[in-house]
This record gives structure tokens, sequence and C-alpha cells, in this order.
């Protein structure tokens, strides 16, 4: 296994790491007190998710929660690690998504922008209100301002 990211939480409580295995990437949490950690991989196994990869991840700037993009080659799916209450939330699917390539929390911690794939090769930038628990489509992104979008990433896994 290869380390291809790690990620500090606004706390320095927990620290994310992205590992590469032979077939997709794991992300193992890391608490930095007590020195336990979590493979979210294997917490979604359980919970009867189908995984074969974690794709894409961040922090909420506000809190530990972080929002992650797991699946395989053909289907990606959103969910948010609350490291407090040890549980996941799942948002909706606005549609299949492909593969979700870049998630980013609103600075205020309530809000996620991601940007998935769907139909192959056409980018749709999402957003996720966790009051409202509502997902709607802002508008679609090429691939040139997709790039661009990295740029804002605090954590980048790229």
């Amino acid at each position: 296994m290869d380390i291809t990211s790690v990620a500090q939480s606004p706390s320095n409580e927990w620290i994310a790491i992205q590992v590469e295995k032979s077939a997709g990437s794991n992300l193992i949490l890391v608490n930095l007190t007590t020195g336990k950690y979590t493979i979210l991989n294997e917490r979604l196994e359980k919970a009867g998710k189908r995984i074969e990869t974690i794709a894409s991840y961040n922090w909420s700037p506000k809190e530990d929660n972080i929002a992650f993009s797991y699946g395989n080659t053909e289907k990606s799916t959103l969910a948010i690690y609350d490291t407090k209450k040890d549980s996941f939330v799942y948002p909706p699917r606005a549609t299949n998504y492909i593969s979700t390539g870049l998630i980013l929390w609103h600075k205020n911690g309530k809000s996620i922008d991601y940007i998935s794939e769907y139909p192959s090769d056409q980018w749709i930038l999402f957003r996720y209100d966790t009051e409202s628990k509502k997902v709607k489509p802002i508008q679609k992104i090429t691939q040139k301002e997709f790039q661009q979008w990295f740029t804002l990433d605090k954590y980048p896994t790229k």
C-alpha cells in the first residue's frame, strides 16, 4: 500500500490517511489523542454498502466530520462520517454518478459542493445542504473548469 494523501481535521484531533491498494483506495481515520483508528471502507462494508474505493474526501471546517465519495468504477456515492457520533449520513443521490472528483465544504460547514461525472465525461457541480438534507445540481462544468476547482481545495488528494 502507498499513502496518497494525509489531511488533519480542523480540531487537530483526527488525521485522514488515504492509501492506494491493489484496486482502489482506503481511507483511514486516526484519532491522535487515543491512537485508535477506523478504516472507513470496512465500516461501510459492515453497514451493507458495496465499496471498492474511496476516491475523494474533505474535512468539514467547523466539526470533525469528513465528507467522502465511495464506490467502484461505475458508481459513486457520497457519505459524511461524524467522528463524535461514530455514524454516517448518506446524502440523497441526484443522479447515478459515475465518479466524484472533488468535494469542498462551505466555510460555515453547513453545505458541501461536489463535482460528479454523469454521463460519461460530463461534469456537474452539485450542492448538498446538511440542514435541509437536499441535493441540487448547480451547473455543468467543463474539464478545464473542473481542474481549476482543485485550486480551492485546502486538502488536495490528487
